[in-house]
C-alpha cells in the first residue's frame, strides 16, 4: 500500500467527511408541524413518514453495497450515492406534491444507504493498528459534529418554511467534492491485502463473516436497543419526577451529542492506555449515567447522568468497530460494517416495541422503569464483557510466552 497517500491529511479528511452527511436523513423533523399543516388531505401519520422513509430504503441499499462495491468500486458507489442523495434531497425544495416527495425521500434512502457503511469499512481496510483507532475516534467525531450541525441549520431553515428546511441536503456537497478530488486511489487501497510471503494480492473470494463479527452485532444491536430508550423516556422522565420539560430534554441531549466530541478525538489514546477493556468501559459509563438519572432528586444530577452517557457512546461505538477489524475475515470490511450497520437500525427501530416488553418485569410500566430496564442492561453488558476480557486473557498470555 502506498503509506503516502493513506497518511495524507486532505485523504483522510476525504473518508472522515462521509460521516458530516449520515444523518441528514433524518434531519427535517423539526419541520414536521408545518409538513402536517400544508398536507391536510394526508393523515399526520403518512406525513412523519416522510421523515424516516429513507431509512427503510437506507436498509436495503446497506446489504446490497458489498455485491455494488465488489462490481463498480469504494469510489464510484460512493461518489453516485453522494450525486443521488444531493439530488434527490433537494427536491422538496422545489416540489410540493405528495408522491414526488414520498418517491425523493426513498431515493435519498438509496443514496446514502450506498455510502453509509462505507464511513466505517473504508477506515477498517485502509488502516490498522492505532492509526485505524484513532481514525475511528475522528469519525465518531465528525459525525457528531455534523449532526449537531444539521439540526442547527435545520432549526434557521425551518423558521422560513418547511420546505427551505429541505436545504439542509446541500451539506452533501462537501464530501462530494472532498472525496471525488482526494480519494482516487481508495479501490487500490481497499482492495489489496498482504500476504503469507509478504506480497500483495487483491481480494477475489466471495465475502463472507464469521461468527465473532456476528456476536459483535448482537452485542451493539443489543447495546441500542436500550441505549435508545434514553431518546425516547428522557422528555416522559423529567415531567414524571417534577424536574423539567421537552425543553430541558431537547437541551440535555444536545449537551451530550456535544460532549462526545471529547472522548471521539481523544480516542486513540484512550484506546491505546484501555485495549480490550475499552468497550466495557463505555458500557460502564453509558450506565452511570443512566444511573444518575434514575436516581436524580435535582436537575443538577439529570445533567450529570446525561453527561456520563455523552463520554460513554463515543468510547463505545469505535470500539466495538474496532474489535470487528480485528476479528472479521479478510476481505470483508465492507460487509462487516454493512451488518453492523444493519444491527443498530433495526435494534433503533424495533427499540420501542422491545422496551414496552421488557419493562413490566419490573412491575411497573413508568418512565423510569424503562430506563432503569436500560440501566440494568449496560451493566449486564459490560460484566459480560469484561468476563470474555479476563477468560481470554490467558490464552494471549499463554501465546506470548510460546512466541505466537
Amino acid at each position: 500500500m502506498d503509506s503516502s497517500v493513506q497518511n495524507a491529511r486532505l485523504f483522510k479528511l476525504a473518508i472522515l467527511s462521509i460521516s458530516l452527511v449520515l444523518t441528514v436523513t433524518t434531519a427535517v423533523s423539526t419541520a414536521l408541524p408545518a409538513m402536517i399543516a400544508a398536507f391536510k388531505q394526508y393523515p399526520p401519520t403518512q406525513v412523519e413518514m416522510l421523515t424516516t422513509l429513507p431509512t427503510i430504503s437506507l436498509l436495503i441499499t446497506v446489504l446490497a453495497s458489498s455485491w455494488i462495491v465488489k462490481h463498480i468500486g469504494a469510489r464510484h458507489a460512493t461518489l453516485i450515492g453522494l450525486v443521488l442523495a444531493l439530488l434527490a434531497g433537494l427536491v422538496p425544495v422545489f416540489v410540493t406534491q405528495y408522491p414526488v416527495i414520498f418517491i425523493s425521500r426513498l431515493l435519498l434512502g438509496v443514496g446514502v444507504g450506498l455510502f453509509n457503511n462505507l464511513a466505517y469499512s473504508l477506515i477498517m481496510a485502509v488502516y490498522d493498528g492505532e492509526e485505524r483507532q484513532t481514525m475511528l475516534g475522528f469519525q465518531s467525531a465528525v459525525g457528531t459534529v455534523g449532526n449537531a450541525a444539521v439540526a442547527f441549520v435545520v432549526g434557521l431553515l425551518v423558521t422560513s418554511g418547511w420546505q427551505m428546511a429541505f436545504n439542509v441536503n446541500w451539506l452533501f456537497v462537501v464530501p462530494l467534492i472532498l472525496f471525488g478530488l482526494f480519494a482516487g486511489k481508495i479501490d487500490q487501497l481497499t482492495k489489496v491485502v498482504v500476504v503469507a510471503d509478504n506480497t500483495q494480492a487483491s481480494v477475489k473470494k466471495k465475502a463472507t463473516t464469521n461468527v465473532a463479527v456476528l456476536g459483535y452485532v448482537v452485542l451493539i444491536a443489543t447495546f441500542f436497543a436500550f441505549y435508545f430508550g434514553l431518546m425516547l423516556k428522557l422528555v416522559g422522565f423529567l415531567v414524571e419526577q417534577g424536574l423539567g420539560t421537552a425543553a430541558t430534554a431537547a437541551a440535555q441531549l444536545s449537551v451530550m451529542s456535544l460532549l462526545g466530541l471529547v472522548p471521539s478525538l481523544l480516542y486513540g489514546k484512550i484506546y491505546k492506555h484501555l485495549r480490550r477493556l475499552t468497550i466495557p468501559t463505555g458500557l460502564i459509563f453509558a450506565g452511570l449515567g443512566l444511573w444518575a438519572i434514575i436516581s436524580a432528586n435535582t436537575v443538577v444530577m439529570v445533567w450529570i447522568g446525561v453527561s456520563f452517557v455523552g463520554l460513554g457512546l463515543p468510547i463505545f461505538m469505535p470500539a466495538v468497530f474496532g474489535r470487528v477489524a480485528e476479528v472479521q475475515p479478510v476481505g470483508t470490511s465492507n460487509l462487516s460494517s454493512a451488518l453492523m450497520l444493519v444491527g443498530i437500525n433495526v435494534a433503533v427501530f424495533l427499540s420501542p416495541q422491545i422496551l414496552a416488553l421488557v419493562t413490566p418485569l419490573t412491575g411497573q410500566t413508568t418512565n423510569k422503569a424503562t430506563l432503569l430496564v436500560a440501566t440494568l442492561m449496560m451493566f449486564l453488558l459490560a460484566a459480560i464483557q469484561l468476563a470474555l476480557v479476563i477468560y481470554k486473557r490467558p490464552t494471549i498470555r499463554h501465546h506470548r510466552r510460546m512466541g505466537l
